[in-house]
């Protein structure tokens, strides 16, 4: 990665973006199920997709980087377990609060984290070596990602 944001403004985006999507998926009239196409996502979908790529792969791979130096990191391909898991007949509220609830705990694993530590590598099966730095820069890009997805969704079904 070229350029990185500061940690610190990283860590600010990562929990901005749960207070984020908690207001935006608040108050009444919220289509969880709703796809605007085939194929394409629901809400629902993309909140439990966030719920367990936060549990499963941000948590797994930070955990792992900050116990041990030139840790094997996994690849994952998230998107399969949207048919696989079986998404779109989830409760979609539960899997924001469960979400809110991980992303919480993404941060308080991340707070005590020394300033040396972002520097700390592993070896990534898809990128090749990263730091911890680059795999919370990572992760805030999927967030911007899947909060655009759900700003659509969400004005689609409002009007």
């Amino acid at each position: 990665m070229l350029s990185l944001a500061p940690v610190s403004s990283l860590l600010v985006e990562l929990e901005a973006f749960g207070t984020a999507v908690a207001q935006l998926l608040a108050g009444e009239n919220i289509e969880w199920q709703w796809r605007p196409a085939a194929g394409e996502w629901s809400i629902t979908e993309v909140v439990c997709h966030l719920r367990d790529v936060e549990h499963e792969v941000h948590q797994v791979r930070f955990r792992d980087i900050i116990a041990a130096e030139n840790v094997f990191l996994s690849g994952v391909t998230a998107d399969d377990w949207i048919l696989e898991r079986q998404y779109q007949l989830q409760n979609g509220q539960l899997a924001l609060t469960d979400f809110l609830a991980a992303r919480r705990q993404t941060l308080v694993l991340l707070e005590n984290v020394a300033e040396n530590g972002w520097d700390r590598r592993g070896q990534h099966a898809f990128f090749g070596p990263t730091s911890l730095h680059e795999l919370l820069n990572l992760a805030v890009q999927h967030d911007k990602a899947h909060f655009d997805q759900l700003v659509v969704l969400r004005h689609q079904v409002i009007k």
